[in-house]
């Protein structure tokens, strides 16, 4: 297994987040073992299947362009890309999740979506799985880093299974604190999301310029080794 893959994969898991608070939203449903069950196994499924599909393109692409080459390239791009995105975020640029509503009397998006996970069906709750686990830069880096190794296709299932149960990290211990101490698992939650608020801005933009620096150097020691 990558070993940077894995420090994505904790990464991502343990990063301020949408999914955070559609956790915290479904802890508090009335049925909250079986929303959390649909939503952290949907998201995993499409998150895996994307990984697959991913890891089979870099592979095609490390034959037509010659892997150390790609890869290098690959690592420049995503480092760039996440060294702008630090610097937008420090600088105000970038500002997610935030949208000003068209009127007062407008809903938020956070607020439909709020109401609509209170007392979800099965299917709303695997689109939140789906949706708050959308593939992104960071899992992108992951994967080329994985592919980078040349797997077999059973390691390549596996190790992108062992990224995407990082990923879902949040969400799967939910589920068993959901099942084995119910009452318990809104408030470590709670406290957690309470924490990550205070310090969303920082581990953000900190995550960002780490990963970029670290992947800007990399990509060009390949481009120039």
């Amino acid at each position: 297994m990558s070993l940077e893959a894995l420090v994505l994969g904790l990464f991502s898991g343990l990063r301020p987040g949408t999914s955070l608070a559609a956790v915290l939203a479904l802890l508090k449903t009335p049925r909250p073992q079986r929303a959390l069950l649909f939503f952290t196994v949907a998201g995993f499924a499409s998150a895996w299947a994307f990984g697959l599909v991913v890891i089979g393109v870099f592979h095609g692409a490390d034959v037509a362009v010659g892997e150390s080459t790609f890869t290098a390239v690959l690592d420049v791009a995503f480092g760039a890309a996440a060294l702008g995105f630090a610097a937008g975020l420090q600088q105000g640029w970038v500002q997610p999740g935030r949208r000003r509503n068209a009127s007062p009397s407008e809903p938020s998006a956070s607020s439909r979506f709020g109401h609509r996970l209170r007392d979800p069906s099965a299917g709303v709750a695997a689109a939140a799985g789906v949706g708050t686990h959308l593939p992104g830069l960071i899992y992108l880096v992951a994967l080329n880093a994985i592919a980078a190794k040349q797997p077999g296709p059973v390691d390549a299932v596996v190790q992108v299974a062992v990224y995407d149960a990082l990923w879902f990290l949040v969400p799967i211990v939910s589920l068993v604190l959901a099942v084995v101490r119910p009452s318990a698992a809104v408030a470590y939650l709670d406290a957690a999301t309470a924490w990550v608020r205070r310090h969303e801005h920082t581990i953000v933009v900190s995550g960002s310029f780490v990963l970029g620096a670290y992947l800007v150097v990399k990509g060009t020691a390949g481009l120039l080794g």
